[in-house]
């Protein structure tokens, strides 16, 4: 009897190890697969921009196509207007009007953004939710400002020798404050290249909506709107960053190619949006884009064209190719700011 219990006592002890063991497992298990989850939680959610981030992110690349816009008209007007050093002479005749402009617009910029940034305006307010984004960029605008106060600087001492015709009395100066405006522009640059290159890194990614998914006819509208704005720009960077480095007498195939790609796209997301239903709620963003958004697209595509046209057929004068190239700047600017002002009513937008 006494051996029966022992053999039943040593048979449940084995019991309750094994159960012990395979509860143990189960645990290590069910916490390995909770790890997984949260982790793969965590990967989707940095994958996503905030509203924040979108908000920064286009912000800033408002501000770069402001500055290059600014610097680049002030450059090339400086170059056609300002003879070469070596062509002065002291009873040279130096009109600098469209330079002058650049240079007050410049100083205007420069103000602007000071205060916006650091006086708690709506640069110093903005806040994203990548803290390791608005460091980088914000770093580099701030590197951007100091070069453009020397380049200021440089400019109006140049204005100042031709407008007050000092190079009369000392024309030996011309060279050397060429020299200056010159390695102006080379540090604004890359300046501007560096600040461009940290914004664009944080280039949000972009999902095509699938409208057959969308059964909410307002979030559907949304989601067409969102496609169409998001596909847009896309396009309209690609050409525009190309477009940059177009010289006169340059190959312009490539660049009407991506602009008749640019418009191809944009009128079939446009049949898009007009083939979803807008109920009273969204209408007005509807409106918006027909009457705001998409005239500006259709005026940079129609000045862009017009641009190309001209610059292809290698007959251009310079003065006509920089007039030329400042037009389709201007109208690209518009276009990028119709993009964050329909963006930002889209986002506020809760529906979506």
């Amino acid at each position: 009897m006494y051996k029966i219990k022992y053999f039943i006592t040593i048979i449940v002890i084995l019991f309750l190890t094994a159960s012990c063991s395979i509860l143990n497992k189960l645990k290590e298990k069910e916490a390995d697969q909770r790890e997984v989850t949260v982790s793969e939680e965590k990967e989707k959610t940095t994958d996503k921009k905030s509203p924040e981030d979108l908000k920064f992110y286009n912000t800033y690349i408002d501000v770069v196509n402001k500055i290059s816009q600014n610097i680049e008209e002030l450059h090339k007007s400086y170059l056609e207007e300002v003879p070469e050093p070596k062509t002065l002479k002291k009873n040279s005749m130096v009109f600098l009007i469209r330079t002058n402009i650049s240079v007050g617009e410049l100083e205007r910029l420069i103000k602007d953004y000071k205060r916006s940034f650091y006086e708690n305006g709506d640069l110093g307010k903005l806040k994203a939710v990548n803290t390791d984004m608005q460091k980088e960029i914000e770093t580099d605008f701030k590197a951007m400002l100091s070069v453009l106060e020397d380049y200021y600087r440089t400019a109006s001492k140049v204005m100042d020798y031709y407008e007050d015709k000092l190079y009369e009395k000392d024309i030996s100066s011309a060279a050397g404050y060429d020299d200056e405006m010159k390695a102006s522009y080379e540090k604004y640059k890359t300046a501007i290249d560096k600040l461009n290159s940290s914004v664009k890194k944080y280039k949000p990614k972009r999902e095509q909506r699938d409208l057959s998914k969308i059964t909410n006819p307002d979030e559907k509208s949304i989601a067409a709107l969102m496609n169409v704005y998001e596909n847009t720009l896309d396009k309209a960077e690609t050409f525009y960053e190309k477009f940059e480095k177009l010289e006169n007498n340059g190959e312009t195939g490539e660049l009407q190619s991506i602009l008749s790609d640019l418009e191809k796209g944009f009128e079939a997301d446009k049949n898009v949006v007009e083939s979803v239903m807008f109920s009273d709620k969204t209408k007005y963003m509807k409106y918006s884009f027909e009457d705001y958004f998409s005239k500006t697209v259709s005026d940079f595509i129609k000045e862009a064209k017009k641009f190309l046209d001209d610059a292809g057929n290698k007959k251009i004068k310079e003065r006509d190719f920089n007039g030329g190239y400042d037009d389709v700047v201007r109208y690209y600017n518009n276009m990028i700011n119709a993009y964050n002002s329909s963006i930002s009513t889209l986002n506020s937008y809760q529906a979506y």
